[in-house]
């Protein structure tokens, strides 16, 4: 199966409470416009020592095998693919062997996603702030971005993903 593109929004913000106001404001507009599957978000803090954590996600039937893209969480498999030692807090955060799932989503990614690309990512996330990586089909990115009003820093990367490998390496993880 040829890859699907992807837009994958990295936003900084001074607070922990800024990142969860805009992701909750990208929420509703999903909700709202009744296309909630249509993108994947993870609130993302890292602390003074460099550690991470996913204090918010949306993980609404995601991880269920069955499901392409989006609705697998692709956000919370690009936090793991960027700081690797969350995957633990990321594996508590859905339970059991959802767990692995998100590692293979992050495997997934790392070998898709240039080095690069993850690097400019990860670099909007500074210690000692909060953010949110979004990850969006390619016609909402400039609406999605434009809800990001707390932002003080935006990175932007395409990003390519073959759904169906994805979800068989996801559902692999998992049984």
């Amino acid at each position: 199966m040829a890859d699907q593109a992807y837009v994958a929004i990295a936003a900084q913000y001074a607070s922990e409470d800024e990142a969860v106001a805009d992701f909750d404001q990208i929420h509703a507009h999903y909700k709202d416009a009744g296309k909630h599957a249509s993108f994947d978000a993870a609130v993302v803090v890292r602390d003074l020592e460099g550690k991470v954590s996913i204090p918010k996600r949306d993980d609404g039937a995601k991880h269920h095998g069955g499901r392409k893209g989006l609705a697998i969480g692709l956000a919370s498999g690009i936090v793991v693919a960027l700081f690797p030692a969350v995957a633990l807090g990321g594996a508590l955060l859905v339970g059991g062997g959802a767990g692995a799932g998100i590692g293979a989503l992050a495997g997934h990614i790392s070998n898709k996603a240039s080095a690069e690309d993850l690097k400019t990512i990860s670099e909007t996330l500074d210690a000692g702030s909060a953010g949110i990586v979004v990850v969006v089909e390619p016609d909402d990115a400039d609406e999605i971005q434009n809800l990001l009003t707390h932002a003080a820093k935006v990175t932007r990367k395409d990003i390519a993903v073959d759904d169906e490998q994805l979800d068989n390496e996801v559902q692999d993880a998992t049984e």
